[in-house]
């Protein structure tokens, strides 16, 4: 299909959206899950996952509530494996703790009273984020598993945690040289946006599945009451971004101010606070007279 056949596009970056395509009420959505698993966990051939079972199935909930329902994803494999997948936009509440609480929770719900460990199952947690989280590496796909300090080998398989940074891939991209992988996280990426509709039409002609996706995509986009869901949504996370970010600002300019407090107290030329501290040389005039007030 032609890029004027698609006027508007939610983006899949924010989790209503997300939802809509990997756990939407059509067949079609746990095709293109399954798909997206697979290339995330690097399951082929036999290993591959071939049918899943959803733990939150989709219902019109989100439509009711759309600013505070919780938009992750839980399945059930075939191999009785839980997979988490959730869709972040925003560095919140200590990300690395918080990834670790959920699959420690999807673990430990597992056993009840009269149950043995044995019968616990392998939990995967699945992090697609729309920022940098992990500063150690510029890989886009990190994992992380439980594994002996010093030889490397595996205590247990149970616990597994990916991280998928959507800004450590590359902006231009060599068409014919991208994984499967590598076009999933694409696609989540810039399917909304115009400037990439020849990059995102290329990879739906390469791969079949993500074809559908969009096309799933495009059918909950124009459902004026998905849109509609999806702006209340999209509107709640600009808001706390840029609380966020204003709120950060305001304490690095408080932080400025108290380091200039401090200097002024020990008589500093004010030339160089302001060249310390950033702020300028009428704000630390100001800052002077209120602090003889």
């Amino acid at each position: 299909m032609q890029t004027e056949d698609y006027p508007f596009l939610m983006d899949p970056k924010i989790d209503f959206a997300f939802k809509q395509i990997f756990a939407g009420k059509q067949k079609e959505s746990k095709i293109v899950l399954i798909s997206l698993l697979n290339a995330i966990l690097d399951r082929k051939d036999q290993e591959a996952i071939t049918d899943i079972i959803y733990l939150n199935p989709y219902t019109d909930k989100p439509y009711e509530d759309a600013k505070q329902s919780i938009l992750d994803i839980k399945v059930k494999t075939a191999e009785e494996e839980l997979i988490d997948i959730e869709i972040q936009i925003r560095n919140i509440d200590n990300y690395r703790k918080r990834s670790l609480y959920y699959w420690s929770t999807m673990y430990g719900e597992q056993i009840i009273e009269g149950e043995a460990y044995y019968e616990l199952n392998p939990c995967i947690v699945i992090n697609i984020m729309d920022f940098n989280l992990l500063d150690e590496t510029d890989r886009y796909h990190s994992i992380f598993e439980i594994r002996e300090r010093n030889l490397g080998f595996q205590l247990v398989s149970d616990l597994e945690i990916h991280y998928l940074e959507l800004r450590k891939l590359a902006e231009e991209v060599d068409i014919n040289n991208l994984t499967t992988l590598e076009e999933w996280l694409i696609f989540i990426r810039d399917a909304a946006k115009k400037e990439k509709r020849e990059l995102i039409e290329t990879i739906r002609k390469r791969n079949e599945v993500i074809d559908m996706a969009e096309k799933i995509l495009a059918r909950a986009s124009a459902d004026e009451m998905a849109r509609a869901a999806y702006q209340q949504r999209r509107k709640w996370y600009l808001d706390k971004v840029s609380s966020e970010k204003y709120l950060l600002m305001k304490g690095r300019e408080e932080g400025r101010e108290e380091v200039a407090k401090a200097a002024l107290r020990k008589e500093m030329p004010i030339e160089i606070i302001s060249e310390i501290t950033g702020l300028t040389i009428e704000d630390i005039k100001k800052l002077k007279e209120k602090m003889k007030g």
